[in-house]
């Protein structure tokens, strides 16, 4: 019999994919392959990076990370532009198009996925899984926070919501 601790990591790996594959349908969807959405997000993450950072970023060979951020270079949703401190690299971002249009849609391919699996379950199931959430990342949040993993501020908005937002 699995301890929870085993059972609760399966299941992240378990919702993990199932959100993976709900993101790779919706860029399939939209002409996008699973490797050209991890770079864009990895630029749309740090505003402006090289070839190299995302190469070592997202542990994926400098030569594929060239070749798509040329194919959406070319497709007019990446921009390169030199790099000030380094004149053999360049800096890699979102054109402004690319930005307005992901601020549009968001996260909602994911939202939507969540909300789907959720509707198999009774309003009251789904306050469960909420409520068990919340503690979770509580815990995880205060072992974090005593690790000195990071500032974990940015996730107080999902724990503590403000109704006045």
């Amino acid at each position: 019999m699995k301890d929870s601790a085993e059972f609760i990591r399966e299941s992240i790996e378990f919702l993990h994919r199932y959100l993976v594959k709900s993101i790779q349908k919706f860029a399939e969807g939209h002409g996008f392959t699973v490797p050209q959405m991890r770079v864009m997000g990895e630029v749309l993450v740090n505003e402006s990076i090289t070839i190299k950072q995302l190469t070592q970023n997202l542990r994926m060979t400098q030569s594929t990370v060239s070749d798509i951020v040329e194919r959406l270079t070319a497709k007019g949703i990446l921009l390169k532009t030199p790099n000030p401190n380094d004149k053999r690299s360049v800096n890699i971002s979102v054109t402004n198009e690319t930005l307005n249009a992901i601020k549009e849609i968001s996260s909602e391919p994911v939202n939507k996925a969540v909300r789907d699996a959720l509707s198999f379950l009774t309003p009251n199931e789904q306050e469960t899984v909420e409520k068990g959430m919340r503690l979770f990342i509580t815990a995880v949040k205060e072992k974090m926070e005593k690790d000195g993993m990071g500032d974990m501020e940015s996730f107080d908005i999902l724990l503590f919501p403000r109704d006045d937002l």
